[in-house]
């Protein structure tokens, strides 16, 4: 009987360590440089290891130590509405709140967009030095729930909150309509519970696409977030429910999905 020669058995070491190697490195979720080659995190333990539903983790995050607002402020707010093309009807039942209570309301539909553009750009800072608001509500999340390696997201997600500065603001999550792969519980990490809406708890009926909450739906969806401004936001604000509804469009501007 032949023997099996020395370097097989060498380079099917090789193969099987390298693997190994390769897997707890995605595990560890450790990147580094090497002979000016990059090596990034695979996803691979994002695939294999899904974490804690959004409505589960808003429950359990520690609060942040700036989180100490317990008082309802009663004061006029500004209110900057600016995201993607979810806010087309919601907008219109929310401007009756900000209408009932004494506030004021501008919003901005960015078609299309999603954190990628905003993180990449300062068309937020823009808008927030145009409009001058005190308070910001961020609608986005919706064009990226299947986004595969959602941690390359958080760059954006940082540079969004930036140029929020110190400014109070909520970011709705968007409303699902199928499981995501992770944006949801990415947004809550980096703002906490207390300035993430969970939308994609909600019911809702859709427009044809199967996307857009309809009328109806988008109208409960803004009623829950006034809701949550009212009753849970780190900053409170009044937002007591009208009595009747307008339903008319505050300023608004539409800004075209941006070429790439």
């Amino acid at each position: 009987m032949n023997r099996i020669p020395k370097p097989y058995f060498y380079f099917l070491f090789t193969i099987t360590f390298s693997l190994l190697f390769f897997v707890c490195l995605s595990f560890m979720k450790i990147s580094f440089s090497f002979a000016g080659i990059e090596w990034k995190d695979s996803g691979l333990r994002e695939f294999f290891l899904r974490e804690k539903p959004t409505a589960l983790l808003a429950d359990t995050l520690v609060h942040k130590p700036d989180e100490k607002e317990d008082h309802r402020d009663s004061s006029a707010q500004r209110f900057l509405l600016i995201g993607d093309s979810m806010i087309e009807f919601f907008r219109l039942r929310f401007n009756d709140y900000c209408r009932h209570n004494g506030h004021k309301m501008f919003t901005v539909i960015w078609f299309s967009s999603q954190t990628y553009w905003f993180g990449t750009t300062d068309t937020l800072k823009f808008f927030i030095e145009k409009y001058k608001p005190t308070y910001v509500l961020l609608s986005l999340g919706a064009n990226e729930l299947f986004v595969p390696n959602i941690k390359s997201r958080q760059k954006y997600i940082e540079h969004i909150l930036k140029q929020i500065g110190n400014i109070p603001f909520v970011w709705i999550g968007p409303p699902n309509w199928k499981e995501d792969t992770g944006i949801n519980d990415l947004i809550v990490e980096n703002v906490g519970p207390r300035r993430f809406f969970p939308s994609k708890n909600l019911t809702y009926t859709r427009a044809k696409d199967g996307a857009h909450p309809d009328k109806p739906s988008a109208f409960k969806w803004a009623d829950s977030v006034a809701y949550f401004l009212h009753n849970h936001a780190l900053h409170k604000v009044l937002m007591n429910k009208p009595d009747t509804f307008l339903y008319k469009s505050p300023p608004t501007e539409i800004l075209a999905p941006k070429k790439n």
